[in-house]
Formats: structure tokens, sequence, C-alpha cells
């Protein structure tokens, strides 16, 4: 029985501050063929997506294994690494700092609860904003925008929750504390909603036309991982 499906024309509007914003399925796989694990890392190698799967072996211990999305109508194919391209772009997209130099994500913390966010050049207390619906109460003033808050638990690793966009745009794309994907210029100013859902592993394309999100499905039996076309006014 095959765990694992391609879909090339499964088109998803969604409006965001009143224009439709392109969702497309690319691709759908199971935990079965990610042997119990999680989609870990969403990077592109040009035109092409490569996915990242981690899995605990019997020993406890973690490896990894590398999915690329295929042409039309072939199986996702399966590798044993990164190729080199992909691992050049997550190195660029998890860094804390923009490749413009501007932006750099920061990560503060109070007695209640850690929170990640785009500090300005100069931080003050009464210039941070709350973006995409961050609880009210109790916020920690990090700059000028707040990606995410969690209670508890891990902090996010470099790039789950955001992906600097190419140079010459110098924006940020980035998963608020809801799962909503929005996008903001490199020092964190301007931000606007892209798409409401539950996301995770946003990932930038190479011309800044596109960005791949990851979603888990069904309880974590099976991942869907899309890619989302930005709407021109955004990037202006």
């Amino acid at each position: 029985m095959r765990t694992l499906f391609f879909v090339a024309t499964l088109l998803v509007p969604a409006v965001a501050h009143g224009q439709a914003t392109e969702k497309q399925l690319v691709v759908t796989i199971t935990s079965e063929r990610l042997k119990g694990g999680v989609v870990s890392e969403i990077t592109w190698d040009g035109g092409t997506l490569v996915i990242q799967g981690v899995f605990a072996r019997p020993s406890g211990e973690l490896d990894a294994q590398y999915f690329v999305t295929p042409a039309k109508d072939i199986d996702l194919q399966q590798r044993s690494s990164h190729t080199e391209a992909s691992a050049r772009y997550w190195e660029t997209k998890s860094k804390p700092t923009s490749p413009t130099g501007l932006g750099p994500i920061t990560i503060g913390k109070d007695e209640k609860m850690p929170m990640y966010g785009v500090a300005s050049q100069e931080q003050r207390m009464h210039d941070a904003t709350q973006m995409g619906g961050t609880q009210v109460l109790h916020v920690v003033k990090l700059g000028a925008l707040v990606l995410h808050e969690r209670q508890g638990g891990m902090a996010p690793y470099n790039g789950e929750l955001w992906s600097w966009s190419p140079p010459e745009l110098s924006r940020l794309a980035y998963v608020d504390g809801k799962g909503d994907i929005w996008i903001a210029r490199a020092d964190g100013r301007h931000p606007e909603l892209l798409l409401r859902g539950n996301f995770t592993l946003p990932a930038w394309s190479d011309d800044g036309r596109l960005i791949a999100v990851a979603e888990r499905k069904n309880g974590g039996k099976k991942w869907e991982i899309s890619v989302v076309t930005i709407p021109p006014r955004l990037l202006q």
C-alpha cells in the first residue's frame, strides 16, 4: 500500500487583508514514511523542495532522512542527506540576522513566558507591538515585532518559525502564536497577514515569489507541504 501522495492541482484560496492568497498542496507525507517522526526542515534547491524528517531509532538516538519533491507524476525521491544547495539555503534561513544586516531575531524571557521577536536597531519599551493575535496580557517588549510566544516547553529551533527573503526584498516571513503566516520588513516593521492556518517551517523561495510551509494533520498522522504565492503588494 502506498503511503505517500503527490498533488499538483489543489488550489486553496484565502483572503488576507482583502486580497486572495493562493496555497497549492505539493505533497503529503505519512507518519509511516517518516518512521513515526516529524518534518523538521523545508529548504529550497532552485525550484525543488528538500524536506528533512527526523525520527528516533530504537536506541533512542535521533536520525534524519531527506525527501526531494518530484516532477509531476513521479514518486517522492528519498536521499541520504541535504543537497549542497539546500544546505546553503538552510544556513541562511536559520540565521538570527537578515542577509541585509537588519532585523536580528532576539529572544526575551520573563517569569511567565519566553517570547521571540524581530528587534529594531534601537529597542525601547514603548515601540514594541503585538502581532498575529498573541497574548494581550503580560507581554515582554522585545522590539518592533513579536514573533511567537510559548508557555513552557522547548524553544523553537532556528528557522522553525521564520524565513528570510532574498536580500534584495529585505523581508521576513514568520509564524505567529496561532500558526498564521505574516510578512514584515527585515526590521520588523509593517507586518501584514499572508495566510491563516496552523503552519510551521516557512521557507522563502530564491526568487521571492513563493513560501513553502508545513502543516501537521490528523494528530501527526500526516504532514502536508504546500507552497503559498505571495501577493505582489506585500513585496512593495
